[in-house]
């Protein structure tokens, strides 16, 4: 089995053994679209690190572990052409592992599905262990998780300024530095996440117990998270309650694609920001559309559901239901602002790069200085005065060749490639029905707009938005979207938690909802119970 070693293509494995499940769920909206050399290998040794060491504070691995494999298979992800995978069974054996929750329901929680015929093999082996450990490591995530998302938004604010007055050595150390400080969040963000998950799985059945399933995704809104707090700061902009610089130095980490190192975020370009408040200034003060109102009526509607599964179940188990609700809030919200605090650690790490490829090209090693996403992070750190323009430019054009196709949404061994064909030039027929995960609850009917990109997208008030994944550059078109239907993701997902915080039905995890549907079709979304219905062609 090959490694990711440098050289003309670090992002794929033409050799993966046979029968290993992979999947671009979850994984796919983290680190969506395809990567650049840097970016992979920036993200890739810490990522596969940070799952290691996370679960090494849970007491679920022992020292011995806490290496990268040199096999993919033993990975828990990786790249193939270019594009980010999980390693399904990586993730089912360490649940397997872990008290209070199975393999099959970390899988339907992460990655939004169960595959057929999956049988859960639970042992106790390392029990004990977690039992010592595990409980100081969850009562203490969550004190730990704001202070070092704290002292992330300061080092990113002292940071950028002296970056454009570093030279090559001094720009390769901070992106070492970001580097180091993307794995450490990444540890916090994993714990938060497999947390969550245990949490959003407790819930799942206590309703269900309660005949009441569907409640769950009333359970999980109004949790605050940090996309409230950016469309809460556009629309303070929109009205001229704070200035551009201010929102910027709050958010300006966010932008397109923002999950690839080499996209532009907003401090880079704020284009989008600006193209977006003629709509916040449309929503007045005290409007119930209003960014602080939605998020204080989902509030309230999480409290009647909690009320309501009260009610529901036994006199025992009812004075658990109001801390178990409002630990998953506290969860969920932890979740997105871990995904925050990386994108803090990228936003340096972009200034940094882009700096250093400004010095090579100083130095006639490359031709633009955004040539240097397309070197491997060790490339880069050897400065070694290599000339790799011909490298670089059949990278890139190995790049663009990828654009052209997507992974399936799980496989085993090595993908069968999918053609990007682009948006459907054909209504889907009357009566067709899309199934997908009921991430938010209730039916909305109203014109699909496909959306590859939110800065052009063309959206009226009311409109479906319909995409294969989100971030929270989207969060413009979510506040005049009637709906949100997603490619990928499960309950856990981001779009889902946008769209429960705005009370949006969603229904995601579709896989070719965007592929199928064409763009102004009439169509019903059920985010109650996960289906998407065709009513009229596009008009």
């Amino acid at each position: 089995m090959p490694s990711l070693s440098p050289g003309l293509d670090p992002l794929d494995n033409e050799v993966c053994a046979a029968g290993v499940p992979w999947t671009t769920g979850n994984v796919a909206e983290a680190f969506p679209g395809v990567s650049t050399a840097l970016g992979f290998t920036f993200i890739h040794q810490p990522m596969e690190l940070a799952f290691r060491k996370m679960f090494r504070g849970l007491g679920v691995f022992g020292r011995e572990q806490l290496t990268v494999p040199e096999h993919i298979e033993d990975q828990f992800w990786t790249a193939f052409a270019g594009r980010a995978a999980a390693n399904i069974e990586q993730f089912r054996k360490v649940a397997g592992l872990m008290p209070g929750t199975s393999a099959t329901a970390v899988e339907k929680q992460l990655f939004g599905y169960v595959r057929e015929g999956t049988v859960d093999d639970n042992s106790m082996r390392r029990y004990p262990i977690i039992a010592v450990k595990a409980p100081r490591a969850v009562f203490t995530v969550s004190k730990r998780h704001d202070r070092l998302f704290a002292q992330l938004r300061q080092w990113r604010l002292d940071t950028l300024p002296s970056v454009p007055d570093q030279d090559l050595a001094a720009n390769i150390a901070t992106l070492r530095d970001a580097r180091e400080r993307f794995e450490q969040i990444m540890i916090l963000h994993l714990l938060v996440t497999f947390v969550t998950s245990g949490v959003a799985d407790r819930i799942t059945a206590m309703v269900g117990a309660a005949g009441l399933t569907g409640l769950e995704a009333r359970l999980l809104s109004g949790v605050g998270s940090d996309e409230n707090e950016v469309a809460q700061d556009l629309w303070l902009l929109a009205h001229d309650k704070i200035d551009l610089p201010s929102f910027l130095d709050r958010h300006g980490y966010h932008g397109p694609e923002e999950g690839q190192l080499h996209s532009v975020s907003w401090r880079e370009d704020p284009a989008p920001v600006l193209a977006w408040l003629k709509d916040y200034r449309a929503i007045p003060d005290g409007d119930p559309r209003a960014p602080r109102a939605r998020n204080e009526e989902q509030a309230r509607i999480r409290q009647e559901a909690a009320d309501q599964l009260k009610k529901a179940v036994s006199p025992l188990n009812r004075p658990l239901v109001g801390p178990m609700v409002n630990l998953a809030a506290r969860f969920v919200a932890l979740r997105e602002q871990g995904k925050a605090g990386y994108l803090l650690a990228f936003d340096v790490a972009k200034a940094a790069a882009r700096r250093a490829g400004a010095h090579l090209v100083e130095r006639g090693l490359l031709d633009d200085a955004a040539d240097v996403f397309h070197l491997t992070y060790d490339e880069l750190l050897s400065d070694d005065g290599i000339d790799r323009r011909v490298l670089v430019k059949q990278r890139r054009a190995q790049y663009e060749e990828r654009l052209r196709f997507r992974l399936p949404q799980a496989w085993s061994g090595v993908p069968e490639l999918i053609q990007v064909t682009g948006d459907a030039t054909v209504s889907a027929p009357v009566g067709t029905t899309i199934t997908g995960v009921a991430a938010s609850g209730g039916v909305v009917e109203g014109r699909a707009r496909i959306v590859r990109d939110p800065a052009t997208a063309r959206f009226d008030e009311g409109d479906v938005l319909v995409c294969e994944t989100t971030d929270p550059s989207w969060v413009s078109l979510f506040l005049v979207a009637g709906a949100v239907v997603t490619d990928f993701g499960g309950m856990l997902s981001h779009g889902p938690i946008v769209a429960r915080e705005l009370g949006l039905p969603c229904v995601c995890g579709t896989e070719d909802g965007s592929s199928r549907l064409q763009d102004g079709q009439l169509i019903r979304v059920d985010g109650t119970r996960g289906i998407v219905e065709v009513l009229a062609g596009a008009s």
